[in-house]
């Protein structure tokens, strides 16, 4: 089969990370001839004269959502490579890709915002912001639903809430899993500091996303028990800007942040730490959690309908918006290792449930 594979929309986040895994994969498919069109976050990130001779690149120099209101066209260069190529199918990685190819299109779903309208986030942010999210996903629909045959999502709760609010049926899923990295993780230099005398270190590994929440770890920090306020650090992720700005200095006496790590040095992170923590509002998958089981760390996080879907009884779940209870969830998990054993255990016993990185591919 020829295939061409459309990565001109994934932009950030955990969709580069899927993508670049899923190019990874697909090197082992060797009767298939590949090509694909490298979107300009994408691109950083891949050797193309590391892939094998049934491999094609083309770079494109813009995302197409960056030409929806000008006069320039989204698709020109997209419908230039499919002529060149002559595919029998396009799949694109992460929509919505803004152009209908002549042929069967598949596109791979991964934006929450548009489906749940009941999360939390929504109480965040103002009704201006709302009103905005409203009309992009009014646009986002509209071009899905124009340009895509087949949809992929990455778990059953997202399937049923697609076809539920955008009223379509070709909706197929295909879970999210860890990176290969994960499973053969590489030994790579400690990234902390020393650990203090009886230290617990809470991981998040994501970018600054407003729906990620992390901006309540502050106020966690209050509510924690002094006996224990002092043993506890935040390990983030975070460009320093993003750090500087959404944490003052008076805020950062329990957090460590490192600032971003390749995802293929991510496990020995992991290692580094006691649990997982994420407080999200808003997620199609989060490999996050994979990625902990995987290590066999506990994970503690948010009491919503894509945390459960993902981690079943392989999590502590807290409500996001109750600082006071995330807190008291913590003290639970800090103060009993018998706690976090079960919860590791329950999560090497979930992780097979979402396969490999090549079944996915």
């Amino acid at each position: 089969m020829k295939l061409l594979i459309n990565t001109a929309s994934t932009h950030k986040g955990g969709s580069i990370q899927v993508a670049r895994s899923f190019l990874q994969e697909c090197r082992k498919f060797g009767e298939h001839e590949f090509h694909v069109v490298l979107g300009t976050s994408l691109a950083r990130l891949i050797q193309e004269g590391s892939f094998p001779e049934n491999f094609s690149f083309y770079r494109i120099g813009y995302r197409p959502a960056t030409r929806v209101f000008s006069l320039r066209s989204t698709d020109s260069f997209l419908r230039k490579i499919e002529m060149l190529v002559q595919p029998d199918v396009v799949f694109t990685t992460s929509g919505p890709s803004y152009w209908r190819p002549a042929v069967p299109h598949v596109a791979g779903f991964n934006l929450p915002h548009h489906v749940y309208p009941d999360s939390p986030f929504w109480g965040t942010v103002s009704r201006a912001r709302r009103l905005r999210w409203k009309f992009k996903g009014g646009l986002i629909r509209y071009f899905y639903k124009r340009d895509v045959d087949e949809y992929v999502v990455q778990t059953d709760d997202i399937n049923q809430r697609l076809r539920r609010f955008w009223g379509v049926d070709k909706v197929h899923t295909v879970s999210n899993t860890c990176s290969a990295y994960y499973f053969n993780p590489q030994s790579v230099p400690d990234k902390l500091p020393k650990r203090k005398e009886s230290e617990f270190r809470l991981l998040t590994l994501s970018a600054w996303y407003p729906h990620k929440h992390l901006a309540i770890i502050p106020q966690v920090v209050e509510k924690l028990p002094t006996s224990i306020q002092h043993r506890i650090r935040f390990v983030l992720t975070l460009p320093d800007d993003d750090f500087t700005t959404h944490f003052p200095v008076e805020s950062r006496g329990n957090i460590i942040n490192i600032g971003p790590v390749p995802i293929e040095e991510g496990a020995g992170l992991y290692r580094e730490c006691d649990a997982m923590f994420l407080p999200t509002l808003l997620e199609c998958f989060s490999a996050s959690y994979a990625e902990a089981m995987a290590m066999e760390r506990p994970i503690v996080t948010s009491d919503l309908g894509f945390a459960r879907t993902v981690c079943a009884d392989a999590a502590l779940y807290f409500d996001p918006m109750d600082p006071g209870d995330i807190a008291a969830k913590i003290c639970s998990l800090v103060e009993s290792e018998t706690v976090r054993r079960n919860l590791a255990e329950k999560g090497k016993l979930r992780l097979p449930a979402f396969g490999s990185a090549r079944s996915r591919a």
